[in-house]
C-alpha cells in the first residue's frame, strides 16, 4: 500500500510539473483573506458552457482559420454573459486581437476583455457548486464588512486539469467599483 501511495504521489508530482502561462494581474491590496486585483485587457475565447470545453479546446488545437495550435493557459473562466453560462480561455500574451486566428466554429467567439478591478478569494479542491457557493458567500461578507461595492455576478477561475487531484487552485472573483476599494491596505 505504501508503494502504491508513493507511486501515486510521484505521478501527481510529475503531472503538476507541467507549467502553463497564467493571466497576469496587479495585486492592489489584501482585504481580510481576499485580494483586490487589477486585471489588464486580455484576448480570450468564449463559448456557452454546454458547448464549452470541447469547442474551446478545438480552437486552441488548430480548429481555427490558420490551423494554428495555441498553447493552453490558465485560468479557465466560468461565469455568465447576459444570462448565458459561459466558459472562457485566456489566449497567450503573444496573441492580440489583431493576430488571433478566426474560429472555425460559430460556437467560439474571440474577444478582448476590458480592464477592471476585482476582489478574489482562492480555494482548493474541485470547483463544485457547494464549494463555490461557500467561497462566494464569504467573499460577499468580506466586501460588505469593508464597504466594497460588488458589480455583477461572480466569476469562477479554475487553474488545474480535472485529472489533477492534489494541490488544486480555484478562485471566485467579483468585479468591484474602484471608488469603493480605497487606497490603504487593510491588513
Amino acid at each position: 500500500m505504501k508503494t502504491f501511495t508513493l507511486l501515486f504521489i510521484l505521478c501527481q508530482s510529475i503531472s503538476m510539473a507541467q507549467q502553463y502561462e497564467t493571466q497576469s494581474f496587479d495585486l492592489i491590496k489584501k482585504v481580510d483573506e481576499a485580494e483586490i486585483r487589477f486585471y489588464p485587457p486580455a484576448v480570450k475565447i468564449r463559448s456557452s458552457r454546454k458547448n464549452g470545453f470541447g469547442a474551446l479546446f478545438g480552437y486552441i488545437s488548430g480548429r481555427n482559420s490558420r490551423d494554428q495550435k495555441i498553447a493552453m493557459t490558465t485560468p479557465v473562466y466560468l461565469g455568465k454573459n447576459e444570462d448565458n453560462e459561459m466558459m472562457e480561455f485566456v489566449l497567450p500574451r503573444s496573441i492580440d486581437k489583431s493576430n488571433a486566428p478566426e474560429p472555425m466554429s460559430e460556437k467560439v467567439e474571440v474577444y478582448e476583455s476590458r480592464s477592471g478591478y476585482y476582489i478574489a478569494h482562492s480555494f482548493g479542491g474541485y470547483a463544485f457548486d457547494w464549494a463555490v457557493t461557500r467561497v462566494r458567500k464569504n467573499l460577499e461578507e468580506i466586501a460588505f464588512r469593508n464597504k466594497i461595492k460588488l458589480i455583477g455576478d461572480p466569476i469562477v477561475l479554475v487553474y488545474n486539469s480535472p485529472y489533477k487531484i492534489i494541490n488544486r487552485k480555484n478562485e471566485v472573483l467579483f468585479e468591484v467599483d474602484f471608488e469603493s476599494i480605497g487606497k490603504k491596505d487593510s491588513k
